[in-house]
């Protein structure tokens, strides 16, 4: 039985991200898995029109589509989504663009951006088809297709999903890490001696390659790029 769902319809489907697949990635980004809590939220799909095969576990979207679970949440014009055995689901989504974002463990936000978005929830994957752009962080990845594991924060980027096509390439820019190892001004040249420091006395040493942790926001960091106030 297929039933129309209302205007401003309302879907929960509850589900858990249950396995991790590997993948085989071009680039890793510095730990910055997605927040395990998210994975113990509901599942809400939100969309101004569609319709709805219960049964079947089908949903067709259609206008201002939003997923959202915990600190996940996928903007998008339409799409589909289907249930699994398992009460996870897989959705399509297009879009001028489609919008994803998410924070990770470490407090840092993956966002991205696509023509099109693929996501299965229960392998934690998503893929951005499509004049995509990625965030991990303060790291940037742009290329036609790329497919990010929000449970190993590994991603492939390359300019199509089966590698028959040429395009633009693929473009990384990484943001410069602090590992905390400037040295303190020296005396030397002063004309004056350091004094020594008393025997008994012990100074701390400051770790190498430490990093202040990072306080957690409700909401990711703005961008340049208008497409990513979508789903912000």
């Amino acid at each position: 039985m297929t039933t129309k769902l209302s205007s401003a319809c309302t879907t929960r489907v509850t589900a858990a991200f249950t396995s991790a697949v590997a993948c085989v990635a071009l680039f890793a980004a510095a730990p910055a898995v997605a927040e395990k809590a998210d994975r113990k939220e509901k599942i809400t799909i939100n969309a101004v029109d569609g319709d709805a095969d219960h049964g079947k576990g089908f949903y067709r979207l259609e206008k201002n589509v939003v997923i959202a679970q915990g600190t996940l949440r996928i903007t998008a014009d339409r799409g589909t989504a289907q249930t699994t055995a398992n009460d996870n689901y897989n959705a399509t989504l297009t879009g001028k663009p489609v919008c994803f974002r998410q924070r990770t463990d470490n407090a840092d936000w993956a966002q991205g951006v696509a023509d099109r978005v693929d996501y299965d929830s229960g392998k934690g994957i998503v893929e951005l088809i499509g004049n995509a752009t990625l965030f991990v962080g303060d790291d940037e990845t742009r290329a036609n297709y790329i497919t990010y594991n929000t449970q190993t924060s590994k991603y492939e980027a390359r300019d199509s999903k089966q590698r028959t096509s040429e395009g633009k390439g693929v473009t990384f820019v990484l943001a410069p890490r602090d590992n905390n190892e400037d040295a303190p001004a020296s005396a030397a040249g002063t004309g004056a001696a350091a004094p020594a420091a008393p025997a008994a006395a012990t100074a701390a040493k400051p770790v190498a390659n430490s990093r202040a942790p990072k306080t957690k926001t409700d909401s990711p960091p703005k961008r340049n790029e208008p497409a990513f106030s979508r789903c912000a």
